[in-house]
């Protein structure tokens, strides 16, 4: 390497160490990282690392006491141990401490392998460490926020949380902050720490524990919901919601705002079964149910569309508002088999005449397949009273391609009694079979009505008739008026 090149790397080194030592917080969340490890004997391991040679280990067993101030060690119970140690730029410090046969601490020393008495040195050196691991760790940490609280309320405890670096150990003090009383203010400031957060997994954890203290006032519960929109991984702020939606104290309008946060989660899965927890934890209100269905709405996957349509008609008593707003939810589906299942559900019920010209209208414009046009067009039948709307119903039934399905509904049509008017409508409508056999069936089928009805019926019948080319079929169609 020439004398150039080794300036070169020199300076080069030196400009790494000034950044490392200007951004000291870049680099540590770059860089940090934790391992914990816990045996079976109850012995805690926990190792951080954290970038140009920083690293420190600690490892302990039994309960361990910290002096108010968190500087001292003092006490661990019997036969239980602790042991520091810290790695800097190549120093190397250790110390080891254990309770002798009366209880009393024993502190061992070390600088760079050898042990050292523990005076003042060491005793400094204990109190910045110790600073360290506690807010690195979760160690003391019940203790430490008790006596905090007992001091001065949640606001050292948040100032405290505001040093804490790690997104676990943050966790860990705000949930046992969350166990105290806390007003209205302490639960916003709480929150506020929440959304900083970065790890969704640990927000989340907090935002469902103790949730109920979260439902207070609607200032409170609208900081929630604020913080819950935060999290980013569609399944953790499903989870939160859930857990939301299951207490039975949240109003109809923070139902409305945990509408708009499911709304956002891009997850169809884990959206529908946001809706779904709605659907078997709460009754909705008329405004909150249509909010469902639009919600619904923006689910892309139809097997779970269908699934949250079909729970929101079994357990709501919906509006007619309501029920045109969920018929149209199945608008920009494109799997006839979920469409069908959805109206099936929907046929359960009773339709006023607005509401059963909208179903037809998806069946005729939203389905293709025969099949499942035709049972639909059937259950109508069976279920709906159909003369209101039969003219949108025969207009549906002559899109079916298929003779044998449209002649399947045809059928059904025939078991019930109609005015003269309405039996010239089927009968025209039958015209739209090519097939003669299933032509000749379906007349057949309408052919007692027609011997008792008018003159124009009968003739309705034979124009209908006039289709049919095979004489056998002709003929006995004929016969069955005379």
């Amino acid at each position: 390497m020439t004398h150039l090149s080794k300036i070169i790397v020199s300076l080069l080194i030196k400009a790494l160490l000034i950044v490392a030592l200007l951004h000291p917080s870049l680099s540590e969340a770059q860089r940090r990282s934790t391992s914990v490890n816990i045996n079976s004997n109850g012995k805690t391991t926990i190792s951080i690392k954290n970038g140009f040679g920083n690293n420190f280990a600690i490892e302990y067993k039994g309960d361990i006491e910290l002096s108010d101030d968190d500087a001292d060690v003092v006490s661990i119970s019997r036969g239980g141990y602790m042991e520091i140690k810290k790695t800097a730029f190549g120093s190397r410090r250790r110390i080891f401490m254990e309770p002798d046969g009366s209880g009393q601490l024993v502190k061992k020393y070390y600088v760079g392998g050898k042990q050292r008495s523990f005076d003042d040195e060491g005793q400094k050196w204990l109190s910045e460490i110790l600073l360290e691991v506690v807010r690195t760790t979760t160690l003391g940490s019940e203790k430490r926020v008790d006596r905090m609280y007992k001091k001065g309320g949640y606001y050292p405890v948040l100032k405290e949380v505001d040093e804490i670096t790690s997104d676990h150990v943050k966790s860990r003090y705000l949930r046992l902050l969350l166990d105290k009383k806390l007003d209205e203010k302490g639960l916003i400031a709480t929150l506020k720490r929440v959304g900083g957060i970065s790890s969704d997994h640990h927000k989340a954890q907090i935002l469902k524990h103790n949730a109920k203290a979260f439902l207070t006032s609607d200032a409170v519960t609208n900081s929630y919901i604020q913080t819950t929109g935060r999290i980013n991984s569609d399944h953790h702020k499903a989870e939160v919601l859930k857990r939301a939606i299951e207490n039975r104290e949240i109003s109809d309008n923070q139902m409305k705002a945990l509408f708009g946060i499911a709304e956002d989660i891009n997850s169809d899965h884990h959206k529908a079964s946001v809706l779904s927890k709605v659907l078997s934890s709460r009754s909705l209100n008329t405004e909150n149910t249509k909010l469902l269905i639009s919600t619904a709405k923006s689910i892309d996957s139809d097997h779970h569309r269908a699934t949250v349509l079909r729970k929101a008609l079994a357990s709501s008593d919906l509006t007619s508002a309501s029920y045109l707003t969920l018929l149209s939810s199945v608008e920009d589906m494109s799997s006839d088999h979920h469409i069908a299942s959805v109206l099936s559900e929907v046929l359960r019920g009773k339709l006023n005449e607005e509401e059963l010209s909208y179903l037809l209208l998806q069946v005729k414009d939203n389905m293709s397949s025969d099949v499942h046009q035709a049972t639909i067009l059937k259950k109508t039948a069976q279920s709906q009273n159909v003369d209101s709307s039969l003219e949108s119903f025969l207009s549906t039934l002559t899109k079916v391609n298929s003779d044998h399905h449209k002649a399947a509904v045809f059928n059904q049509l025939s078991r019930e009694s109609y005015s003269d008017k309405e039996l010239i409508q089927l009968l025209k409508a039958t015209k739209s079979i090519n097939s003669d056999h299933h032509q000749a069936e379906i007349l057949l089928a309408f052919a007692p009505a027609v011997a008792d009805a008018s003159e124009e019926v009968r003739d309705a019948y034979f124009d209908a008739s006039e289709n049919i080319n095979s004489d056998s079929h002709l003929g006995r169609v004929l016969r069955a008026i005379r």
